[in-house]
């Protein structure tokens, strides 16, 4: 047999082998000086450790973790105002939810009470001044600004808002609002980002 059975020394010298592996290595161990030795220094170690006294004063794990835990540096406390900066940008996700949410609302509350005063006010002075009502202005009026007086380029925007712009007011005010609230949560996700990074080295 070229093998050795230096795998199988422990549990030969332990009496765990039995049957065809106990005859496997004791064959090998009488024609192999290798682990003959390797056998011998095993037994010399286990006679060494029969020998040492058990220690008696041994520390339970559960006290030895405590002792360790006292002996560690405390992190120093932060003031008040660090941790309520911390909460509060950890809520900031959930405050442009809200201002997302309030901004919608708005929105829809408006539609619904112009088309309202719409439908309940035809031919009323309040309907002149709703913005549905007031007339038209051309492109080519818009484009036409070169030799306009600063009153004139007045006038001529809030007949565009008058006339709800060019996706209509409500419509282009929400897109304004949902794009600078993406962007501030974007911000905030790459600001939060790099912190985990930072924490991370």
């Amino acid at each position: 047999m070229t093998e050795h059975v230096t795998a199988w020394l422990g549990a030969y010298h332990d009496g765990e082998l039995q049957g065809r592996r106990l005859r496997q290595v004791e064959t090998h161990l009488a024609h192999c000086a290798t682990c003959r030795a390797d056998l011998e220094r095993l037994r010399a170690l286990a006679a060494l450790l029969l020998e040492s006294p058990a220690a008696e004063n041994l520390t339970p794990p559960e006290r030895f973790v405590a002792q360790v835990g006292l002996r560690l540096p405390r992190r120093p406390a932060r003031p008040a105002w660090q941790r309520g900066l911390e909460i509060g940008w950890q809520l900031v996700p959930l405050g442009l939810l809200g201002a997302w949410a309030f901004v919608q609302a708005v929105f829809v509350v408006a539609g619904a009470v112009l088309v309202a005063l719409r439908m309940s006010l035809e031919g009323d002075v309040v309907a002149g001044l709703l913005p549905a009502s007031q007339q038209g202005l051309s492109l080519s009026e818009t484009f036409s600004l070169s030799g306009a007086s600063l009153g004139d380029v007045g006038r001529i925007m809030l007949r565009l808002l008058g006339n709800r712009g060019p996706l209509g007011w409500g419509v282009t005010l929400n897109l304004v609002l949902l794009v600078l609230i993406g962007l501030l949560y974007w911000s905030w996700m790459a600001s939060w980002w790099a912190l985990r990074q930072h924490r991370q080295l």
